[in-house]
């Protein structure tokens, strides 16, 4: 995430050529509101980009047909898509050419990040979220299987042995991004030692959201902050041990600004 906004800061820091991206580079609209003021344009639609402007491409990805739109509108594209998720696009090409497999993607499917995979292979891929059930289609099926990179690693797991009784030909690579799955191991360490947890990050992130669902899951009264404002004194009424996480696309201006808020309240 942080090197989407290392890019995307360069670009801007560039004269001339305004500079625009498909709804936001990463989920942190705090982040999102300071690269706008350095002159950002966020659109919702790719019509609205101008030729010969130039394109960032978001963290999560675009489709592959809007990139061949811009292109054709002589845009420059800034490809500032996040490695893990650059590589889980490569993955699905091959299950799906390569393989010959049913791919199958492990993830939400309104997320930016599915929808620009998917579209690598034309949408063939079928998409499953960690409360789906297992479609009877696949059964006797050569299945590719795959994952959005900020799943929780013990729902692919699930998955996975699910699919066992599906098919007997079953390719798996777990895309989960590694940084995504330590992260979501501190975290479930962290809550066992504290008993309030604050998560700090974007409302609209993925891996920041999971990380407060552990909290919950593991009963330590947590709560989910996108910056210092939202802390609440009495969250820390006989409160001794504070656990303190953050996504993986929260800057560290807002996680010092609710360490102090933190401090000064305590």
């Amino acid at each position: 995430m942080r090197r989407a906004i290392e890019i995307t800061s360069k670009a801007l820091k560039e004269n001339g050529t305004p500079v625009y991206s498909l709804g936001p580079i990463i989920h942190n609209p705090q982040m999102i509101a300071r690269l706008e003021k350095l002159g950002l344009l966020v659109v919702d639609d790719d019509k609205k980009i101008p030729q010969g402007a130039k394109f960032i491409i978001r963290s999560h990805g675009v489709p592959k047909e809007i990139v061949t739109r811009l292109k054709r509108k002589k845009v420059k594209i800034i490809d500032a898509t996040c490695p893990f998720v650059k590589q889980a696009q490569k993955i699905a090409i091959n299950l799906h050419k390569k393989e010959k497999c049913q791919v199958v993607v492990f993830g939400d499917s309104d997320h930016a990040e599915v929808k620009a995979v998917n579209s690598q292979i034309d949408y063939q891929a079928l998409v499953i979220g960690p409360n789906d059930p297992v479609p009877k289609s696949l059964f006797g099926k050569k299945i590719g299987l795959l994952s959005q990179t900020t799943q929780k690693v013990e729902g692919f797991k699930k998955l996975l042995c699910q699919l066992l009784d599906f098919s007997k030909q079953l390719v798996v690579f777990n895309t989960i991004c590694s940084d995504t799955s330590n992260k979501q191991l501190e975290v479930a360490n962290l809550a066992k030692n504290c008993e309030l947890l604050i998560v700090v990050g974007g409302k609209n992130s993925s891996n920041t959201t999971k990380l407060a669902q552990i909290g919950e899951k593991m009963g330590v009264k947590t709560f989910h902050i996108e910056t210092a404002d939202e802390l609440k004194v009495d969250w820390f009424s006989k409160i001794d041990r504070v656990g303190l996480a953050a996504g993986a696309s929260t800057p560290d201006f807002l996680i010092s600004e609710v360490v102090k808020k933190i401090k000064k309240i305590r």
